[in-house]
């Protein structure tokens, strides 16, 4: 106790020197978390938006069919599966899917796109497609017409109520053909998606393939990603002599998780850089401290005060400092980050392009994941109390009278 009130009453004896070390360690704080919650960000959005139009995080399917995506390889409907991902409480929504490779026309204009048959209810908790409307309505159950996705609409020219004809080939080599009502069009945000794809409600697109109650996959989203590997498991225990593949959104898009690793191993490097420079202007700070007070010191050593404790009390006085510095830190970066979070920025030139590669909307928007804001935290006042300790080496180096005339 003692210690401390030493190291209080200490930070307020020189206001000035006690701002410009809270401010470093303040300023730092702010530059690492927006760093990192915007690199964090830029994947997760691109993780996110990917699987959850694509495959998910999980994706179930006959076996065979993600290498062949024919529509032969479907897998009838399993009530007991639908159950066990209901109950299963790391999942947070899935959805069945019947997806197949088409001709769409309207007139002279012909394209080649991708069907997909959806539950509208279970599709929305999963894709937020309803959010996407651009122009007339969302699917509902009982609805036999089809949403386009906004480039396909423009490039073929139709708009709500018009008609636009499916030609394709159906389960087993049936020919499939059919003419729908366009009921709403949507933005998808990511350029390439934005072209190529169409959505059915169930029904309809069984009787378009002529499959009767089968899906060609079962897409999974979950709470947490880190449980990613663990779920898989649980799942193929569940699904064991079925005929079923289980596959990670890793097997399915390695160059998305390849691409993943490598920017945050960027990052790691950047983080590293930004750390050093960090490491220096707080040992900048300590550095001004110790020659201002070195007078003090010689005088307080002079008198008869040990060492010990006067490096004990300058320790903690730095340590205390550090946390004030960290705390507001964090406390001013997180409304500025929310702020960023409710007005994402617009990417354009390479990161455009990349995003647009992987068919996600090129938009740069910050994670609010509280524990990357604790994590900078904890780093910072790491590093601000390990160099706090450079105190220490050079307080029992102090000559008393060398300093009181210094």
């Amino acid at each position: 106790m003692m210690y401390f009130k030493l190291a209080w009453r200490n930070m307020w004896r020189s206001r000035r020197r006690t701002l410009i070390t809270i401010s470093s360690i303040f300023f730092a704080i702010i530059f690492a978390v927006l760093m990192r919650v915007m690199v964090v960000g830029i994947f997760d959005k691109m993780i996110s938006d990917t699987v959850s139009m694509s495959c998910g995080y999980i994706q179930v399917h006959q076996q065979g069919f993600w290498a062949s995506r024919s529509i032969d390889s479907t897998m009838e409907e399993n009530p007991a599966l639908f159950s066990f991902l209901d109950h299963t409480k790391s999942i947070s929504a899935w959805t069945p899917r019947l997806e197949s490779f088409s001709l769409a026309s309207n007139g002279e204009r012909t394209k080649g796109i991708m069907v997909m048959g959806i539950d509208p209810a279970r599709e929305n908790q999963v894709s937020n497609l309803s959010a996407k409307i651009i122009s007339g309505r969302y699917l509902e159950q009982e609805d036999k017409g089809i949403l386009l996705a906004g480039g396909l609409a423009e490039y073929l020219k139709v708009k709500v109520n018009d008609t636009v004809v499916l030609l394709g080939q159906g389960y087993q080599g049936n020919m499939a053909s059919g003419k729908y009502a366009v009921k709403g069009i949507v933005n998808m945000g990511a350029p390439e998606m934005n072209k190529a794809f169409a959505w059915l409600t169930m029904q309809p697109a069984r009787e378009f393939l002529s499959t009767g109650a089968r899906n060609t996959s079962i897409s999974l989203l979950i709470n947490n990603r880190n449980n990613l590997e663990n779920l898989r498991q649980e799942i193929v225990k569940q699904t064991a002599g079925k005929g079923y593949e289980v596959m990670t959104w890793k097997e399915m898009i390695p160059e998305l998780d390849q691409f993943f690793q490598a920017k945050m191993g960027q990052n790691v490097i950047m983080s590293g850089i930004l750390y050093l420079v960090i490491a220096f202007g707080i040992f900048g700070t300590i550095l001004m401290m110790l020659n201002e007070r070195m007078h003090e010191f010689g005088i307080l050593i002079a008198i008869g005060m040990k060492k010990r404790l006067l490096a004990g009390t300058v320790v903690l006085e730095m340590i205390l400092l550090s946390i004030a510095g960290t705390v507001l830190g964090i406390l001013a970066a997180y409304p500025l980050v929310y702020y960023m979070w409710l007005h994402p920025i617009h990417m354009a030139g390479s990161w455009g392009k990349v995003a647009a590669k992987f068919n996600v909307e090129p938009v740069l928007r910050p994670t609010l994941a509280f524990s990357h804001f604790i994590l900078q935290g904890y780093i910072v006042l790491s590093m601000s109390a390990l160099l706090s300790f450079y105190t220490i080496y050079k307080i029992y180096r102090i000559k008393a009278m060398k300093a009181i005339n210094s």
